[in-house]
C-alpha cells in the first residue's frame, strides 16, 4: 500500500466552511445564501433575465442572521412627484424586526406594495417634524385599525421640542384632534387598540442617546442642524445603517 493512500486527508478552514453550510441556511435553488439571489422554490422558474440580484421582488428572499435589507420607499421631499413617495426608508432585519425611519406622503402605498400588511406597519421613527417627514400617520392611523390592527398600539418614536408643543408628542396630539370626525366615525367598527399611539419622545439635545433598545437592537439619536436644530434616530445590527433626516439614527446589536 503506498503512503499516498494511507496519508490523512487534511482540509482548509475555508475549504471546510464551504462544504459545510452555516445552519439554518436557507436554501436557494440559484445557489448561494440570503442576499445572494433569488429563493423561490425550485418548481418556479423564472426567465433568466429574472434572476439578477439587480432584481427584487418582494417576499422572495432571506434576510439572513447577520443582515438587514434597507428599503428606500420614498425619497422626495416637495414638490410632490407622481411617481416618487415622500421620505421613508424601512429597515427589515434578520431578527424578524423591522423599522420605518420618516413616514412621508405616499409611502404606505409603497410599503404595501413592497409585501407588507397593514397590521405589520409599525415601529416609526420620525427624525424631525417637517411635515414631509411624518405625514402619511394621519393617513395610516384611521385605517389601520379598521384593516385589523386593533390589537396593538401605533408605536411612534421622535424627537422632543424646545417646548411640549412642538415635540413630537404634540404632533400626535394635534394629528388626533385633526382626525376627530374620523375617528369617531369609525369607532362603530372592531377597532381595539387600533387608534391608541404609543409615543416615545427623546430629549432632542441628547447627543448619542438611546431611542429604541429591544431584541439585540439599539437605536441611537444625536443632534444636527437643519432650520430647528433636531435630533436623528440610526441603526446598527453588526451591519450600520444611517438614516438622512435632522435627528440621526443608528441601530446595532
Amino acid at each position: 500500500m503506498s503512503s499516498e493512500k494511507n496519508a490523512p486527508s487534511t482540509m482548509s478552514s475555508a475549504e471546510g466552511a464551504k462544504a459545510e453550510p452555516r445552519a439554518n441556511q436557507p436554501k436557494n435553488p440559484y445557489g448561494g445564501g440570503p442576499g445572494t439571489g433569488l429563493q423561490f422554490p425550485p418548481y418556479y422558474k423564472p426567465t433568466p433575465s429574472v434572476r439578477s440580484r439587480m432584481n427584487y421582488f418582494p417576499n422572495s428572499e432571506t434576510v439572513g442572521p447577520d443582515e438587514m435589507r434597507i428599503s428606500f420607499v420614498g425619497s422626495c421631499p416637495f414638490p410632490p412627484r407622481r411617481d416618487q413617495a415622500g421620505t421613508c426608508i424601512m429597515v427589515e432585519l434578520g431578527n424578524g424586526d423591522r423599522f420605518f425611519f420618516d413616514f412621508g406622503p405616499g409611502c404606505v402605498k409603497n410599503i404595501l406594495a413592497m409585501g407588507v400588511p397593514v397590521p405589520s406597519i409599525n415601529d416609526i421613527f420620525i427624525t424631525h417634524l417637517h411635515v414631509d417627514h411624518y405625514h402619511d400617520l394621519s393617513y395610516l392611523l384611521p385605517f389601520s385599525a379598521w384593516a385589523g390592527r386593533w390589537k396593538q398600539p401605533l408605536r411612534v418614536t421622535g424627537p422632543s421640542g424646545r417646548t411640549p408643543d412642538l415635540g413630537t408628542k404634540g404632533m400626535v396630539a394635534g394629528m388626533k384632534q385633526m382626525l376627530k370626525w374620523h375617528l369617531e366615525a369609525f369607532d362603530a367598527c372592531p377597532i381595539g387598540d387600533g387608534y391608541e399611539v404609543e409615543v416615545n419622545e427623546f430629549d432632542w439635545k441628547d447627543e448619542n442617546g438611546i431611542c429604541y433598545e429591544k431584541n439585540g437592537v439599539t437605536i441611537r439619536h444625536w443632534r444636527r442642524s437643519h432650520e430647528r436644530t433636531a435630533p436623528r434616530p440610526t441603526v446598527w445590527t453588526g451591519t450600520a445603517f444611517r438614516s438622512c433626516g435632522p435627528a440621526t439614527a443608528a441601530l446595532t446589536n
